[in-house]
C-alpha cells in the first residue's frame, strides 16, 4: 500500500516544459496524500534525505537527471519506497545510446526496477522496447494541461508594452518558442534560424506581418544570437522580428496569433503546440515526434516545405 505519493521535478521558476507541467498538475491535484516537490531546492544531501527517508512512499521522477534517477534506483534496493520514471523526451534514449557499457548496465537495471515509464509520445517507445522494457509498464499520456486561466492577468502584467505594441501594429502575427539557444549535431535545436528566414519570405506576401520569439533564457550561446539579430538587420526585417525574453509564460498570446510554428530537430511532446491549438491559434511543427492532434507537420529543416503550410494556413 502507497503511503504518499511525491512528484519529484522542477517548478516555475524558471518556467519550461516540465515545470509548467508539474505547476498545472498541482494546482489540479487535490489528493491530501500526493505531494509535489521542486527539486531546483534541494541539493544532494537534501535529495538523499528526502529519498531515504520515510517508508512505503512512491516517487514520481519528471527529470532528466540521470544521476539522480539512478540515486532512485539505489533507494528501492534499500528502502520499500517505489519510484516511477516520467520521460518528457529523448533524456532516456540519449543518455544511454551515449554510455559506455557499465552505464548502460545501469539504466537498464534504473529502468527495469521502476513500477513504470511514463511518456508523452509513442514515438518514445521503441527504445524501451528495444532494450527488453516490458510493454504493459509503458504508459503513454501527452504533457499538455489546461492552462489556469486565472493567471492570465498575472502573466500579461509580465508583458513589456512593446510587445503589446508589436503585436497591435501588424497584420499577422506568428509565435515561436525557445528555452534557451543549444545545439544537437550542430544544427539550432529549436530553429531560431528558420523562424528568421521563415519570416524574411512571408513578409514578400505579407510586408506588415509580425513574428515574436520567446526566448527564456537569452543569456546562452550570446554570440549564435548576435549573429541571428545581425542576419535579421541584412535581410531587412528588423521592423517584423521581436524578441521576448526572460522567464514569462506564453499561452495568453496564442488568443492573437495567427499561427504558431515549433520548428525543432528533436522534440518530446511540444507543450506549447497544444497550448496554442487548445485557444484555436494553428500550429505547424517539425515531423521529428508525436504532436499533438490537429498539427501541420512540415518536413524537417526544410524551409520552403514550411513557408508553403504557412502560407496555406494564413491565406485561409
Amino acid at each position: 500500500m502507497i503511503n504518499k505519493t511525491i512528484h519529484l521535478g522542477p517548478m516555475p521558476l524558471p518556467l519550461g516544459g516540465i515545470s509548467i507541467y508539474l505547476y498545472r498538475l498541482s494546482k489540479m491535484n487535490t489528493d491530501k496524500h500526493t505531494m509535489f516537490i521542486n527539486e531546483i531546492l534541494l541539493n544532494k544531501k537534501g535529495f538523499l534525505k528526502l529519498l531515504f527517508s520515510g517508508k512505503d512512499n512512491l516517487f514520481i521522477y519528471h527529470s532528466p537527471s540521470l544521476y539522480r534517477r539512478v540515486l532512485l534506483y539505489m533507494m528501492s534496493l534499500f528502502t520499500t519506497n517505489k519510484y516511477v520514471i516520467v520521460s518528457h523526451g529523448q533524456g532516456l534514449e540519449n543518455s544511454y545510446n551515449k554510455s559506455n557499457f557499465f552505464v548502460k548496465l545501469v539504466i537498464k537495471k534504473m529502468i527495469f526496477k521502476a513500477e513504470y515509464i511514463q511518456i508523452v509520445g509513442k514515438h518514445l517507445e521503441q527504445f524501451l522496447l528495444d532494450i527488453g522494457y516490458n510493454e504493459n509498464k509503458i504508459i503513454i499520456k501527452n504533457a499538455f494541461l489546461e492552462p489556469p486561466l486565472e493567471d492570465e492577468n498575472k502573466i500579461l502584467a509580465t508583458y513589456e508594452r512593446e510587445l503589446i505594441d508589436f503585436i497591435d501594429s501588424h497584420d499577422k502575427i506568428i509565435i515561436a518558442n525557445a528555452s534557451y539557444l543549444v545545439f544537437h549535431n550542430n544544427v539550432d535545436l529549436y530553429g531560431l534560424d528558420m523562424c528568421i528566414e521563415l519570416t524574411s519570405k512571408l513578409k514578400k506576401d505579407y510586408p506588415n506581418i509580425g513574428f515574436v520569439f520567446a526566448l527564456a533564457n537569452e543569456k546562452a550561446n550570446v554570440i549564435y544570437l548576435e549573429q541571428m539579430k545581425k542576419r535579421i538587420k541584412d535581410l531587412e526585417i528588423e521592423d517584423n522580428f521581436y524578441f521576448i525574453t526572460g522567464q514569462k509564460e506564453l499561452w495568453p498570446l496564442f488568443k492573437k496569433a495567427d499561427l504558431m510554428i515549433r520548428p525543432t530537430l528533436s522534440d518530446g511532446y511540444g507543450i506549447s503546440i497544444a497550448e496554442a491549438l487548445y485557444f484555436d491559434c494553428p500550429a505547424i511543427a517539425s515531423d521529428v515526434s508525436d504532436r499533438p492532434e490537429g498539427t501541420t507537420i512540415f518536413k524537417n529543416r526544410d524551409l520552403e516545405d514550411l513557408y508553403n503550410k504557412s502560407i496555406i494556413i494564413l491565406n485561409d
